[in-house]
């Protein structure tokens, strides 16, 4: 399933005596790349003083060492950190990381790709520019051609957008909920702009508050119901619920619960490209009202398989071999997306970490420049992903992998 082409490359690791990082592969450019192992004397057995927290980026730490701070230093000034040979083969040597536009500093999130018009649809969440609270009934559409940044409203308005997947020419989104709204699932058409809401209830129950989703080859939807915008009082509503992951069928609309977090959050979700298996970021380690974060909290990526029928073979809406796939290496994951050839890709943090789906290894990061600058949450292209989060919006162009999903 996965390539194996790296493995020739013959790394080899540089002398640490100075504080350097070990070396990359012929072609790679060493501006734009790190190499991070334990092979490396200095990061296997730190000298001196040393500390982070979990929400901050491992080069974030504070350490004694010139030379350890001076490998930080060499990685803050990169665009892809690898600790596995394999993210080289899947990013390659071309890539680059462009920011495509510079936002105020608050959450973007719900980026959905229209290859049609070469446009890239997103939201600013939680919130006016720079602002603490507040709702929005608009949404963002960049010209990927012009880099032309505009604001469009759907018919009826759709308030508080939080989470997108585009399919078969339909915009799917789910939402928070709004002042007179509660969250919804909802398809709009990029070409009017009109906008249907498909489902807004549990058995006549509201939803806490939509936070993200995804679609399996049969169309059918998957929901994570979460804390976070009830958080940030998007709606006037109550929480019925504990964090709640649900399942849509794409035809009948018939609804069932798949799992709870009563510990955490629900957050950002994935389906594997064989629709097989179900990735789900749990975020609880952010807390609500009053909004706190706690190192102790869940910080987790946690993968499951879907049951089938002993009569049929296909596929139910049941999840079994419940995993902890990975804990994210700083802050938590927010947006999952599973890649073509089954990498899942999480935005946390400072980073969108690449992630193997069957052993858990984070392979490598793609870092958008730090300083404050957050990935949220990301689309795929064919080769190129587009990042969105506090800072704006970022352009991974030039893979070697092809990202985007065949269906």
């Amino acid at each position: 399933m996965f390539s194996k082409k790296i493995a020739h490359l013959g790394l080899v690791g540089l002398a640490v005596a100075q504080g350097q990082l070990d070396a990359i592969p012929t072609g790679f450019n060493a501006s734009r790349w790190a190499w991070v192992s334990n092979q490396n004397p200095l990061l296997a057995v730190i000298p001196g003083d040393f500390n982070r927290s979990g929400f901050d980026a491992p080069s974030a730490a504070k350490v004694s060492d010139s030379r350890v701070a001076a490998i930080n230093e060499q990685i803050n000034q990169t665009s892809f950190v690898a600790y596995d040979t394999r993210f080289f083969d899947i990013i390659g040597p071309d890539a680059t990381v462009e920011q495509l536009q510079v936002l105020p500093f608050q959450i973007h999130e719900a980026p959905c790709y229209i290859p049609e018009t070469s446009q890239l649809y997103f939201v600013e969440w939680g919130g006016p520019g720079g602002g603490e609270n507040g709702g929005h009934d608009y949404q963002y559409l960049l010209d990927l051609k012009t880099n032309i940044l505009s604001t469009v409203r759907t018919n009826p308005p759709t308030w508080n957008v939080h989470g997108c997947v585009y399919s078969k020419g339909r915009l799917h989104v789910v939402t928070d909920g709004g002042p007179h709204e509660t969250g919804y699932l909802a398809t709009i058409d990029p070409k009017t702009w009109e906008r249907k809401t498909i489902l807004n209830n549990h058995e006549e129950q509201p939803f806490i508050s939509f936070n993200d989703l995804d679609m399996d080859p049969e169309g059918n939807y998957y929901l994570t119901d979460s804390l976070s915008g009830w958080g940030r009082d998007l709606h006037p509503y109550g929480v019925p619920t504990k964090p709640t992951v649900y399942f849509v069928n794409g035809t009948s609309l018939r609804i069932k619960t798949l799992m709870y977090l009563p510990d955490g959050n629900t957050n950002g979700i994935a389906v594997s490209p064989d629709g097989r298996s179900l990735y789900v970021a749990d975020t609880g380690a952010s807390l609500t009202k009053p909004y706190r974060r706690t190192e102790q909290g869940p910080r987790d990526l946690w993968a499951f398989d879907f049951a089938t029928s002993k009569a049929t073979g296909q596929k139910l809406p049941l999840l079994t071999n419940r995993r902890l796939l990975t804990r994210a290496i700083e802050y938590f994951y927010d947006g999952v997306r599973a890649s073509r050839n089954g990498w899942i890709f999480g935005a946390g943090g400072e980073v969108v970490d690449v992630v193997d789906p069957e052993s858990g290894w984070i392979l490598g990061s793609i870092r958008v420049g730090g300083g404050g600058k957050e990935p949220v949450n990301l689309v795929f292209g064919e080769n190129e992903l587009w990042i969105v989060g506090k800072g704006g919006v970022w352009h991974v162009k030039n893979t070697s992998e092809k990202l985007a999903r065949e269906w």
